[in-house]
């Protein structure tokens, strides 16, 4: 059952009579915005999961992702769908450390289970499940070796997907390197990243900012991202975003400072901050959000600027970033 009983009434008021819920995108494919997505869809969506990512009979699940988030909601829309049982707890960095449950099925970020497998209790727990999904970030390769010997026995997909496509639209499983569609899935690279479009986007395009290598029998593999959208323990932070705020915090001049990441092995990617020396100390900044704080700061004398004057990003932080 839901925490919030209003909530919960009204999910299954919606679900039953076939009306829209409105989730929040989260940032993939540009500023965050209101998504509608619909009860016949939700099911064509997760009986796609059952299909092709769950190797289990027992389809018990536990929702340890945020419920109001399209991870989480997905969740609660695939138990509709299976008619399944299912326990929610608060997400947390450790979902399990608490959870005394029977579940089988469940949903984690890489920095959930970075939680889970530094704690020997939570550790002992995850023995218990048949199927894991993985999703929201990249997820490293120490990580990955780590589930593949230790939980032998657990099917585990690193999925891959958005808000805009209901779920995820392709998964891989651990130990392999290619990302398989669903059905009835087309996807394409355009020059600013790959392209979608099955029956959850309504059979049209939706453009990401994701570069893939398209391979054969509807695969592909990840390159990395083309835009300025960096993914931190699966949350979703637009550079330019944190740089208005720095700006009209600092008033700098944008010549002389911006955002990057580096990579982490909890978070994927962490946010850092450049700047130039010639802006002296940098004063305390207080954010809108809590995920927008860098997570350290780099100064240099100079940075590398195009031919209009934007800075080069990547040149810029060649040789300071790991």
């Amino acid at each position: 059952m839901l925490g919030n009983p209003e909530i919960n009434a009204d999910w299954n008021h919606k679900w039953n009579t076939n009306l829209p819920f409105e989730i929040y995108t989260s940032g993939s494919t540009g500023t965050p915005k209101p998504h509608q997505l619909w009860p016949q869809l939700l099911k064509w969506s997760a009986e796609q999961t059952r299909k092709h990512f769950i190797k289990s009979d027992n389809l018990h699940q536990l929702i340890a992702l945020p419920i109001d988030k399209a991870g989480g909601f997905m969740q609660w829309a695939r138990a509709k769908t299976w008619n399944s049982e299912f326990d929610l707890c608060a997400p947390s960095a450790n979902p399990l450390l608490e959870y005394s449950g029977k579940a089988k099925v469940s949903s984690f970020t890489p920095m959930q289970l970075e939680g889970i497998l530094s704690n020997p209790i939570s550790k002992e727990k995850l023995k218990e499940f048949k199927s894991i999904l993985i999703g929201g970030a990249p997820i490293s390769v120490k990580m990955e070796a780590q589930l593949l010997k230790e939980y032998p026995n657990i099917y585990w997909v690193h999925t891959f997907g958005m808000t805009e496509t209901y779920s995820h639209f392709a998964g891989r499983t651990l130990g392999e390197n290619e990302y398989r569609l669903i059905d009835d899935t087309r996807i394409d690279d355009s020059p600013l990243g790959m392209r979608i479009k099955n029956p959850c986007t309504h059979d049209q395009w939706v453009q990401t900012f994701d570069r893939i290598s398209v391979l054969p029998e509807n695969r592909f593999t990840w390159i990395g991202r083309t835009d300025f959208t960096i993914n931190s323990g699966g949350i979703k932070i637009q550079l330019e975003t944190v740089e208005r705020e720095i700006h009209l915090q600092t008033n700098w001049p944008l010549s002389d400072f911006f955002c990057w990441y580096e990579n982490d092995a909890v978070l994927g990617q962490k946010l850092v901050l450049f700047i130039r020396s010639n802006l002296g100390p940098v004063p305390a900044l207080h954010f809108s959000s809590k995920y927008f704080q860098p997570k350290h700061v780099h100064i240099k004398e100079s940075f590398v600027y195009s031919t209009s004057g934007k800075i080069l990003r990547a040149e810029s932080a060649q040789n300071v970033v790991k």
